[in-house]
């Protein structure tokens, strides 16, 4: 299946937001503009889904969990996916001595100080999980470790890293569906669905016959986006960013 015969259910609209990493401001900026849309081009039934990695590199995780919990909570019909991030956290505070030199080089030390986890000079890795773990409410942690790793609409299919070529979807691994690159984004040729992804940070939107890649390094510009899909068609909605 490629994009532009990929399709959906007539009467449904899905929003597709990238990755957000910490930044609550753009996420709350482009779900103002994700209801403008619908109020300006009203639709049946719409969903909203998130393609992972609300975690790390932006200010403001805890509050970032806090809205997606009370979107799942509301009215919305939404999906959230887990991303590499979210992985590399609940690991890090499950098992310090194996996550932490590659979370905390890797990850980021504003998720720890989001939750109010203080960087004192000399800490170890398992001394700040510990921390982490009294301080993160044990409700986030439960709704981090029950995200799925994928979620197909018609011709679609929504995961955070992509998926591995040749493998049946039912098949793959979640190592793969939150981690892979480049063996996913060198494959040219058509999925069974149009893999709709973030994880890799890019300057603007990708469309490519086989993928879409809407991860835009929102913590770094500023710029959060979503792809729209109805029935056959794409376009793209986003947050100014900080240019």
């Amino acid at each position: 299946m490629i994009v532009g015969e990929a399709r959906i259910a007539a009467g449904l609209r899905i929003y597709a937001i990238g990755d957000v990493h910490g930044c609550l401001r753009e996420f709350d900026q482009l779900i103002r503009k994700i209801d403008k849309d619908l109020k300006d081009n009203p639709v049946k039934k719409h969903q909203l889904v998130c393609l992972g990695d609300y975690v790390d590199r932006g200010p403001d995780v805890k509050d970032v969990i806090e809205r997606l919990m009370k979107l799942d909570k509301s009215d919305r019909d939404t999906v959230f996916l887990k991303g590499n991030h979210e992985d590399w956290l609940l690991g890090f505070l499950d098992d310090p001595d194996v996550m932490g030199a590659s979370y905390l080089n890797w990850g980021d030390l504003l998720t720890l100080n989001s939750y109010g986890v203080e960087n004192n000079p000399g800490a170890v890795n398992t001394d700040l999980a510990k921390a982490a773990r009294r301080l993160i409410p044990t409700k986030h942690r439960v709704f981090l470790k029950k995200l799925p790793v994928y979620h197909c609409v018609g011709d679609f299919c929504f995961v955070h890293a992509g998926i591995r070529p040749g493998i049946n979807l039912g098949k793959q691994l979640e190592h793969d569906l939150i981690w892979i690159r480049d063996d996913f984004l060198q494959h040219s040729k058509p999925f069974d669905r149009v893999v709709v992804h973030g994880h890799t940070p890019t300057n603007k939107p990708e469309v490519h016959p086989n993928r879409i890649n809407v991860d835009t390094r929102c913590y770094d510009t500023g710029i959060l986006t979503a792809l729209v899909i109805e029935e056959r068609d794409i376009r793209f909605i986003q947050t100014e960013g900080w240019g």
